[in-house]
């Protein structure tokens, strides 16, 4: 059996990032602000510094014990930041994917709370709604609102 448990994505603030995510997709902390230095931090950045990390997660994966993690990591000396300029296209992660329940609510809890609205809101042939936005640091997020009858 094979699962996704979690997605990894390195931020420039994580406190910040963090109450983001809690506001907009009503995430809650497995773990706030852990600081982890051992030799697999150690070997995956060629440094011997530490990297602070909080893990979220839904609702859904409170309620099933795995699954629907979000890990935000920040590392101090990351000379690479993400910008709102950063294209959806680019090698790498392309967006982070939430299934969510109101599309029009979501998409103005992330502009009030820093992010941007980057598309319209879409109807898809199957009748879901479909907006891309990007959080405060420029990660690219899509929200899918099913239809009722999905």
């Amino acid at each position: 059996m094979i699962q996704l448990r979690h997605v990894g994505v390195y931020v420039n603030d994580l406190k910040s990032q963090t109450e983001f995510y809690r506001r907009v997709f009503d995430m809650h902390e497995i773990c706030d602000n852990i600081r982890q230095q051992d030799a697999l931090v150690s070997e995956l950045l060629s440094a011997k510094e530490p990297v602070e990390i909080t893990k979220l997660v839904t609702m859904y994966g409170k309620k099933n014990g795995a699954g629907d993690m979000l890990e935000l990591i920040r590392y101090s000396n990351s000379a690479y930041k993400v910008t709102e300029d950063y294209p959806i296209y680019k090698t790498g992660v392309a967006h982070l994917g939430f299934g969510i329940d109101n599309i029009t609510e979501t998409v103005s809890r992330i502009k009030a709370l820093g992010g941007k609205q980057k598309t319209s809101i879409h109807i898809m042939a199957n009748g879901n709604k479909c907006c891309f936005c990007q959080d405060p640091e420029g990660n690219w997020l899509e929200l899918i609102e099913r239809s009722h009858g999905e």
